[in-house]
């Protein structure tokens, strides 16, 4: 199968909560990352919809818990799979890491990573 994504996407140890103003918050764990998107796994099937916004919320060691809300937009629902697309970059905030940097150095984290790319001058 041929990748069509622009960006790498990569396995994070985060969870997600949603908010909607009519829906509420929704807490989910999230698959997989990329700076521009999200795959989300929900504990039971709701009824999102392509082209719905919303608000995310990310947390989890590593990431910056002062950040505000994030707006997105679903673009995939497949079951209890929700695809979201960032529509305000985070790149400011998280990139995925680089796996050379990370197979070198042996990083298991964000903050190891962040501090590897200090150390290396990659940051």
């Amino acid at each position: 199968m041929m990748e069509r994504r622009r960006e790498k996407r990569v396995e994070v140890d985060y969870w997600a909560s949603l908010n909607h103003p009519l829906r509420g918050t929704i807490t989910c764990s999230i698959q997989d990352m990329s700076v521009s998107g999200v795959l989300l796994k929900l504990d039971e099937e709701m009824n999102f919809f392509v082209m719905m916004e919303l608000d995310i919320r990310i947390h989890g060691d590593g990431w910056d818990n002062t950040m505000p809300a994030l707006p997105v937009q679903v673009v995939r629902v497949d079951a209890r799979e929700i695809a979201l697309r960032f529509l305000d970059s985070v790149e400011d905030a998280w990139s995925p890491p680089d796996d050379d940097l990370d197979t070198d150095l042996g990083i298991n984290n964000m903050s190891d990573i962040d501090e590897a790319r200090r150390y290396t001058g990659m940051y």
